[in-house]
């Protein structure tokens, strides 16, 4: 396995107490933090000013940043935006990445502002902007940055409500009431970062949704500086000097709206002193084709994404030499966050490493949510076992509690938010009498014997539902099974039963891999009924079924003809699948699942 530069070992300690909980930390030493979330630019302009910062495909071309001009950008910036806003302000955000979206990201909090990152989905794909002003609403922000010529309806909808638009100054109209290029100052007229107060928040993000109305999670500036020194402090930092002696290259579409993007991959990379090119991609199949492009251009030595951009990145490295090389020629590592990933797509992946270089490459995985900065967990040592979630960063507690046969994870550290925006009532339901966060997930040692092996996930305690005897589905844990026995048919599924007698799904198909079986071209519509499809659908319920009780074990399903949808949220901006929302847009295919009139629709077993 080609050298990734992890700590030399997996180490944990664990307490058990009386109350019969576990706490579990890490034993490796802390590195240090910045002070705050503008330090790293500041310091970076210094020791490395020609490197480059960030780059964004704009008019056809890449435009680069190096971090000595990006750092006098962000002051300038910051000199003009504490002139124009009070203290404490939220500046929104309703677009994509971008280099300008960046340069506000790192000036607000300079200012002394809270910078806010929404979904562009809820401005641009959006029927109407309801879910905008929600938004807008939820975060008391005085203004929104809006980029595209695509935002100029919801834009004028926002000066309505009361709320500033900000855009680049490439002009929406008359109502483009301010431009980010006349709010640029002089730098030396900006706030000191050394004045920084590390409790004051520099971002909110929001949550998604997809148990409630959406919350804002208050981001310090200690949470985010602190949490991008737990993640590098499970790098070796000699093997590190010698695997990327110019620094960390990354390739990365990942939204920043979201906490993987935004702080994991965004900060994470400015406090490591990499270079971030900003992937104009997606990974959905419309996407693919864009990230590809941004691939063979960089030819990255880190690359991360989520399950369904790995799938979808497999078949196409399987087919394309050119992305292959591109993308292997210089990998160390490999990533992915947000679910689980299949071990056929691992195994694919790593077949094609082989033939490219040789070498197999590692795959790593994070855990963690919104409301930790993001990252509780990794998989910090090289590793060709998909699912786990790996073991405590440094500096954080994990504490697991008894919650029937499983463990509830809770944790306490640095990184964790203080609490939501504007809601003390849902921030202190959270946390326990101990001031641990509780993620509402259950987690599983590998092998209870060798805590040192790791952690897997074991379920979302909110997904379970019960089937009509009373008896608790576990779909965080179904759902990953069925996937991965159907050998790239489904790109994922939808887990389906509550108050039923049987388990059941509703299946997305992977259209690559439906024309392999089919030997066809045709669209998904057809293809979903052919007979080598189906019997393959039906092979993998059996597989996945094998051994399993009735509450693990899917005996119906259903073929979806078409992809799950990013404008009513079916599906996040970083592929995460929302299993409630799926079912309750496509109640008609949940409720064929059990009709009787529907049984040409079902492929069952016994």
């Amino acid at each position: 396995m080609r050298l990734a530069p992890y700590v030399t070992s997996a180490r944990v300690n664990c307490l058990r107490r009386a109350d019969g909980s576990l706490i579990l930390t890490n034993p490796h030493p802390l590195r240090p933090a910045f002070a705050n979330v503008v330090e790293p630019l500041a310091h970076w302009a210094d020791h490395q000013p020609q490197r480059v910062w960030l780059a964004g495909f704009e008019g056809g071309a890449w435009r680069t940043l190096n971090f000595r001009d990006g750092w006098r950008m962000v002051s300038a910036l910051a000199a003009g935006l504490y002139s124009t806003f009070p203290r404490g302000s939220v500046i929104a955000v309703a677009s994509g990445n971008s280099i300008s979206h960046a340069l506000l990201t790192y000036a607000a909090p300079l200012a002394g502002l809270a910078i806010a990152p929404i979904t562009p989905a809820y401005a641009i794909k959006a029927r109407d902007p309801r879910r905008l002003h929600e938004a807008l609403q939820t975060l008391g922000a005085q203004a929104v940055f809006m980029e595209s010529h695509h935002f100029a309806t919801p834009a004028l909808w926002a000066e309505e409500i009361g709320v500033r638009v900000l855009s680049p100054g490439d002009g929406f109209g008359t109502y483009d009431e301010l431009s980010l290029d006349k709010l640029f100052g002089d730098p030396d007229d900006a706030p000191a970062w050394q004045d920084l107060d590390p409790q004051d928040a520099c971002k909110y993000l929001l949550t998604s949704g997809s148990t409630g109305t959406p919350k804002a999670v208050t981001v310090t500036h200690q949470n985010l500086a602190m949490n991008a020194a737990q993640i590098r402090s499970t790098f070796d930092p000699d093997l590190e000097a010698q695997i990327w002696p110019d620094g960390i290259m990354m390739a990365n579409h990942l939204p920043w709206s979201h906490s993987l993007g935004g702080n994991a991959v965004l900060h994470m990379l400015l406090h490591a002193g990499g270079s971030l090119w900003i992937d104009p991609g997606t990974p959905t199949a419309q996407g693919l084709d864009a990230s590809i492009a941004t691939i063979k251009h960089v030819k990255p030595n880190y690359h991360l994404t989520v399950p369904l951009g790995w799938s979808l990145l497999a078949s196409a490295l399987e087919r394309d030499e050119e992305l292959a090389s591109a993308l292997f020629s210089r990998l160390v590592i490999m990533q992915y966050g947000g679910a689980a990933l299949t071990q056929d797509v691992y195994r694919r992946l790593q077949e094609v490493a082989l033939r490219i270089t040789g070498e197999e490459i590692t795959l790593a995985a994070g855990y963690g949510a919104t409301e930790t900065a993001p990252t509780v967990c990794n998989v910090h040592w090289p590793n060709d076992v998909m699912g786990l979630v790996g073991l405590p960063v440094p500096g954080l507690e994990l504490k697991l509690v008894p919650h029937g046969t499983k463990w509830e994870a809770r944790v306490r550290g640095p990184g964790i938010t203080p609490g939501y925006l504007n809601a003390p009532d849902k921030t202190k339901d959270v946390f326990d009498e101990e001031a641990f966060y509780k993620l509402g997930d259950a987690l599983a040692f590998v092998d209870p014997l060798q805590p040192h092996l790791g952690l897997v996930f074991d379920g979302r305690l909110s997904e379970e539902f019960k089937l009509a005897n009373g008896s608790f589905v576990p779909a965080g844990l179904v759902r990953p099974a069925l996937v991965q026995a159907s050998k790239g048919l489904f790109s994922d599924v939808v887990i389906c039963g509550e108050g039923q007698k049987e388990v059941s799904a509703l299946a997305f198909v992977n259209l690559d891999k439906a024309r392999a079986l089919s030997g066809l071209e045709d669209d998904l519509p057809s293809l979903i009924w052919h007979a080598t499809v189906r019997s393959s659908a039906k092979k993998a319920m059996i597989d996945a079924g094998k051994g399993q009780p009735q509450t693990r074990r899917v005996t119906k399903l259903i073929l979806l003809s078409t992809p799950p949808s990013l404008e009513v949220g079916e599906i996040t901006d970083k592929g995460y699948l929302n299993q409630a929302r799926c079912r309750a847009c496509r109640a008609n295919s949940v409720a064929a699942l059990y009709s009787p009139s529907f049984d040409h629709e079902r492929i069952e077993i016994e």
